[in-house]
């Protein structure tokens, strides 16, 4: 068994090394892409700023993070067909137990704003009984505000250090949220912002990853052939 999670660890290790690439990817993808939509959605960054100022200001919403954390948790259960077995939350903690488990139901709050998907959900179904032009300003506020609390507590909760990300590996558990979060960020952009498509992300994405993975084969052949 001991030999059988060192493997998965080694595996996790190597997977989180082949990622390193995808991060400057991402990276790039978010300063040359994303960013430029992101701008000009004022009232995004209004609702990021205020929940900046709000955070700066107060104390930390302990209590809406743990439940939006251990909500999430469940949601990935559901979504990976299991069943959610224990469910609690309160200031000092939360736990959620289910049927199934992975690295993905494991990791996820960290990458999911669970807040901010609420909100789009919300926003399609208002579209069924009003106008967007009547709330669609607010809405994307309160995405702004939504996505600011899941990055903003999210970074500061790894900073004290997690055991879900302990338990899989740093360089994997890092990376893939990282990889995740700007992932999602775009699905969101595309959402808040008319002139950025789910097509022009996936272009973007595609495009730089390409780029990325390039650069790394070239830069590990001549570190190769410099041994040589």
């Amino acid at each position: 068994m001991k030999l059988l999670q060192f493997l998965l660890r080694l595996l996790k290790f190597c997977i989180g090394l082949f990622l390193i690439p995808a991060c400057a990817a991402v990276t790039m993808a978010f300063f040359h892409s994303l960013l430029g939509p992101m701008r000009s959605q004022l009232w995004f960054l209004w609702g990021f700023g205020v929940f900046v100022l709000i955070f700066a200001i107060f104390q930390q919403p302990i209590k809406t993070y743990v439940f939006g954390h251990e909500l999430t948790h469940a949601f990935w259960i559901l979504l990976f067909r299991g069943e959610v077995t224990a469910f609690s939350s309160s200031s000092k903690g939360g736990k959620v137990e289910g049927t199934k488990g992975n690295f993905f139901i494991a990791l996820s709050p960290y990458f999911f704003p669970v807040y901010t998907i609420l909100l789009i959900v919300l926003y399609f179904i208002g579209k069924l009984f009003w106008e967007p032009g009547q709330f669609t300003s607010a809405f994307v506020f309160l995405i702004g505000f939504t996505w600011a609390f899941h990055i903003i507590l999210t970074v500061s909760v790894l900073l004290k250090g997690q055991m879900e990300v302990k338990k899989n590996g740093y360089l994997f558990s890092i990376t893939l949220i990282y990889i995740m979060n700007v992932a999602v960020l775009g699905l969101v952009l595309t959402f808040v912002s008319p002139d950025f498509t789910v097509s022009d992300l996936i272009s973007v994405f595609r495009e730089n990853l390409s780029t990325s993975y390039a650069r790394f084969n070239d830069a590990l052949g001549n570190l190769i052939a410099g041994f040589r």
